[in-house]
């Protein structure tokens, strides 16, 4: 909330200044004479506003400050989404693993052996479903060419066929 205040105040103030240089751009004989009249004169013309240099310079400041907070803001950003681009191309990293079932290996030992080999996140969810599906007695001896993109179902119907 905090973040989203303060960026949203930086991009006001940002747009306050452009503003103000871009009608300093195309207008610069009615900004000067708006400065430098007399306030009488000022007050004769429809549409113009007298500033003081003082709250000009007060003015260039705060843009000043607005310009520094949207870089580095927009610094900010950039990190976070390379970060979050870094962790999904982590995520979407498919890990390959050789399982060795040997005889004795129960539900739990195979569930730790995955786990370990980076094919599943959770060994207790994997033991739960192999248990769930009342497939614990039909694991196979063997060695199972196994990756981390494969759902419980494959690895158990790959460990449970034993081909």
């Amino acid at each position: 909330m905090m973040k989203s205040t303060i960026r949203s105040l930086g991009i006001g103030f940002f747009l306050a200044g452009s503003i103000m240089a871009i009608n300093n751009q195309f207008n610069p004989e009615k900004t000067t004479a708006s400065i430098t009249s007399s306030k009488s004169s000022a007050t004769d013309q429809k549409g113009t506003v007298v500033i003081k240099k003082t709250e000009l310079n007060t003015l260039k400041d705060e843009a000043a400050d607005a310009k520094e907070q949207l870089a580095k803001i927009q610094t900010d950003y950039q990190n976070l989404k390379k970060e979050q681009s870094s962790k999904s191309n982590e995520k979407n990293k498919v890990t390959s693993y050789k399982l060795a079932i040997k005889k004795g290996m129960g539900t739990t030992e195979v569930s730790e052996a995955l786990k370990e080999g980076g094919i599943i996140k959770n060994a207790a969810e994997f033991e739960r479903y192999i248990i769930n599906e009342d497939k614990a007695k039909y694991i196979q001896i063997g060695d199972y060419p196994l990756t981390s993109d494969m759902s419980n179902e494959e690895i158990l119907k790959i460990i449970t066929s034993g081909k």
